[in-house]
């Protein structure tokens, strides 16, 4: 055996062979896996934090020694400093004080296992990092296994305390992104997809996570063989849902069906737009075939006091609001202080018809969406409350209507969540950015998250086909590789079938699934913060573990 295969072993090659348990040469008790795992992970957890209380004094030191590396001391310098009190003790200072008055010294574990469990225990203190659980652990565990092993396999060379945090960070960045590929969406998009999701609107991985390379894969392999149909399923699901979801919280799916429209057939279908319109006009003759509208004071003081504000906000009053709010007085006056359905009914839809043609006059929109709720109050306060209960779902669902009437004129096969959006937006600003409309939450929420992609996407889409090609280009060369025609075909074949696999992957349900998963949701520069920490938190015990077992190696070398 080398020197190299047996540095750094507590025991030389041949006490290496003897049995777990067994004394070695020099008399030392050798120990067996599960105590010394157990062990290790105690004094790896005790060198873990007291490296975490001497972190400042280690940085202290890195930074002088650095300076002194550049600007090299004087003796008189180095004495000086020797007698100085040291305000910040790094790690090794604050291990030896902790061993001396408390615990006495720490283990140090003999065994392969005993070593890992000891390292991973050292970076235990990063898992105070803030985070989920999952990924406390997994950035404690991955990280510390990559770095012990990378000090297992450089172990008594310079290189071993570079190899280990190298690793270490390696180890921590790759494992994560293999292990959740996407970084954690925002918050607002959070928010968003779970708006979408209790509507049962399925989205894709990159729809819920927002990231642009899963998005421009999967729309990657909407244009590949062998998984554009996969994709197109997807998309359709997606947008069949969302128009399913919008149709029935406009029209009740019910009359739809008695109107001969069949369950599968949604907005923006024109049949189903003049059958659901008739169905709202239908129930509004049968409210009001046998109910008036009655005056009260609060009408009245409504309505007047939306007119007596915007004349007094405006800078140039109109009389159309002072003559709409006479013509609905008038009529309740020559009624008796009454007026009948078909007259609210009137008035209503003139207030709607103005309200959306004051553009960009929010003050008299404001006023006349007023005047309309008013008439609607008076009018729910004075019917019994089943009817009442009718008339509140039916203006609901005739406002939103309106708010599709554009965006299904524009459609296409589908409503446009972009448009629906900017209709929702465009007709009540106010209370859109309040999300106070029936439609609002939504439409905000499929504007979001259901969107093309930002631009034609020519080198991203470039950059994702080359990704896919990438193992067809290996498989390839290697099989030209194998000898002539024999090797040269299967090749071809398996270069040709890779990104057909690839991209079917990305769009069957497993990968959709491993794209979007949050197992450890977190992004790439919050993974080596946190091992960067780590490692600077474990590296001194590291460097002096390195030197105490050279020494020691070097005694037994000088022995035998």
């Amino acid at each position: 055996m080398t020197d190299f295969d047996i540095y750094g072993s507590k025991q030389s090659a041949e006490l290496q062979a003897a049995p777990a348990g067994a004394p070695t040469a020099s008399g030392e008790q050798d120990v067996g896996y599960v105590e010394d795992f157990i062990k290790g992970i105690g004094g790896g957890l005790g060198r873990g934090l007291t490296g975490l209380a001497g972190l400042p004094g280690t940085a202290q030191d890195l930074v002088r020694g650095g300076i002194d590396y550049l600007l090299p001391p004087s003796q008189k310098q180095l004495e000086a400093r020797q007698q100085a009190p040291n305000l910040l003790p790094s790690q090794p200072a604050v291990q030896a004080a902790v061993e001396k008055n408390v615990t006495g010294k720490f283990y140090e574990p003999q065994t392969l296992p005993g070593q890992y469990a000891s390292t991973i225990a050292e970076f235990a203190p990063g898992a105070l990092v803030p985070g989920s659980a999952a990924a406390r652990v997994a950035n404690t565990v991955i990280p510390g296994a990559f770095s012990e092993t990378a000090g297992q396999i450089t172990k008594g060379t310079a290189a071993e305390p570079w190899a280990r945090g190298i690793a270490g960070v390696a180890g921590g960045v790759g494992a994560a992104k293999a292990i959740t590929p996407a970084a954690p969406a925002s918050a607002g998009r959070q928010a968003a997809v779970g708006v979408l999701e209790r509507e049962g609107i399925p989205l894709s991985a990159g729809e819920r996570t927002g990231s642009a390379p899963i998005r421009w894969a999967e729309s990657v392999a909407a244009d590949m063989p062998g998984s554009a149909g996969r994709a197109a399923e997807m998309n359709a699901a997606t947008r069949n849902a969302l128009d399913k979801t919008l149709t029935e919280r406009t029209f009740d799916r019910a009359e739809l069906t008695r109107r001969g429209i069949p369950p599968e057939a949604n907005l923006p279908d024109p049949s189903v737009a003049v059958a659901g319109g008739k169905s709202l006009s239908d129930k509004y003759n049968q409210i009001f075939a046998g109910y008036d509208l009655p005056s009260d004071s609060r009408l009245v003081n409504g309505i007047y006091g939306r007119v007596a504000k915007y004349e007094n906000d405006a800078l140039t009053p109109t009389k159309e609001l002072a003559r709409m709010r006479d013509k609905i007085t008038d009529t309740l006056l020559k009624g008796q202080g009454r007026m009948t359905g078909a007259e609210y009914q009137g008035f209503r839809s003139q207030l709607g018809s103005a309200a959306k043609d004051s553009v960009g006059d929010t003050a008299k929109r404001t006023a006349l969406s007023g005047m309309k709720r008013d008439l609607d109050a008076a009018m729910e306060r004075n019917l019994p409350t089943s009817v009442a209960k009718q008339l509140k779902e039916n203006n609901r669902r005739y406002s939103n209507m309106k708010t599709l009437e554009g965006p299904v004129s524009k459609a296409d096969e589908h409503l446009s969540p972009q448009a629906v959006a900017q209709a929702a937006r465009s007709r009540r600003a106010a209370d859109y950015s309040k999300r106070q409309g029936n439609l609002d939450e939504l439409a905000h929420a499929a504007n979001m998250v259901i969107k093309p992609l930002p631009q034609s996407g020519t080198g991203p889409r470039t950059q994702m086909q080359q990704l896919m090609n990438f193992p067809a280009m290996l498989s390839a060369g290697g099989g030209g590789t194998i000898g002539g025609m024999i090797g040269g075909i299967p090749g071809a074949l398996i270069g040709a079938g890779l990104p057909l696999a690839a991209s079917r992957f990305v769009v069957s349900k497993g990968g959709q699934k491993y794209l979007g998963n949050q197992i450890l949701p977190q992004r790439g520069r919050d993974v080596v913060a946190q091992t960067l920490a780590q490692k600077a938190v474990s590296q001194p015990s590291i460097i002096e573990r390195n030197e105490r077992e050279r020494r020691a190696y070097e005694e037994k070398r000088k022995n035998r």
